[in-house]
């Protein structure tokens, strides 16, 4: 190979090098912002329900979903799969709704366990959730989360 092959060989390589680099750098995961909120059904807290913000925006996975289970109260705080920390994706988020896990210790297949999971089935209120809640593409709930926006009051509607 000839040194002037050679160099437009370089050339062509390092251009490569530099347009995949620069592209793959174009845009960064979305800020993240600490997130709270209460969940009413009813017009009444909801209790043990998951809250979950789908990010919208294109190229994030899963570790960027934020979800959190309400307390008796309805309140809630959301946290990024893994994380410690409070947090949220700053953008455009789907929210869905869906039943919190019972207890562990009614989770069992003896019988004493699965009258303590009824139990604490039956003392739920506002149940059942709707449907419409469980899925991106049927949920009416979409919020913009920002540093500024990120506390949420949400009634769900039959």
């Amino acid at each position: 190979m000839s040194r002037d092959n050679i160099k437009r060989w370089s050339l062509v390589v390092l251009v490569f090098l530099t347009s995949t680099t620069v592209a793959g750098c174009d845009k960064s995961p979305p800020e993240i912002v600490p997130v709270t909120g209460i969940l009413t059904y009813n017009n009444a807290p909801l209790f043990n329900a998951e809250v979950k913000f789908i990010p919208m925006e294109d190229g994030l996975d899963g570790n960027y979903v934020a979800s959190g289970v309400t307390d008796k109260s309805g309140a809630f705080t959301l946290h990024l799969q893994g994380q410690t920390e409070p947090g949220c994706c700053a953008c455009e988020c789907k929210v869905l709704i869906v039943e919190g896990q019972i207890p562990g210790d009614t989770r069992g297949q003896d019988e004493k366990s699965q009258m303590a999971a009824i139990k604490f089935l039956k003392s739920l209120k506002n149940r059942p959730i709707p449907k419409k809640y469980e899925r991106v593409g049927t949920t009416p709930l979409s919020f913009t989360v920002s540093a500024e926006n990120n506390r949420f009051e949400i009634e769900l509607t039959q």
